[in-house]
């Protein structure tokens, strides 16, 4: 039986291929090296300009992808600028950043 005219072919189904294989979603990213950190292991050590907000260290991408992971899951994307959002919220992400990262020039920013 042959499909009528005009109409695509009929997908092919390979056997090795399941439901699950099918499409791959990007998941959730948690920065797993920080959260399996041992209890009393040392914190990264992260240098921070403070005229320019720069850091300028080995850690310094981990903490950039740090800062977008707490961010995300912390702050209600309905605010539209960073200054909207309530100053009490940006104190408790300024507290999990520091528990995770020791940033010596934080006492002067």
């Amino acid at each position: 039986m042959a499909t009528p005219p005009g109409l695509p072919p009929p997908p092919l189904v390979v056997a090795s291929q399941t439901p699950s294989t099918f499409k791959r979603t990007r998941k959730a990213t948690r920065l797993r090296s920080l959260a399996t950190r041992p209890p009393g292991a040392e914190r990264p050590v992260v240098h921070v300009d403070p005229a320019t907000g720069n850091a300028d260290n080995p850690h310094k991408k981990k903490l950039r992808i740090y800062l977008g992971i707490v961010t995300r899951d912390k702050v209600d994307m309905t605010y539209e600028t960073w200054k909207e959002v309530p100053t009490t919220q940006k104190d408790l992400i300024w507290e999990i950043i520091q528990a995770e990262f020791d940033i010596p020039e934080a006492s002067l920013l």
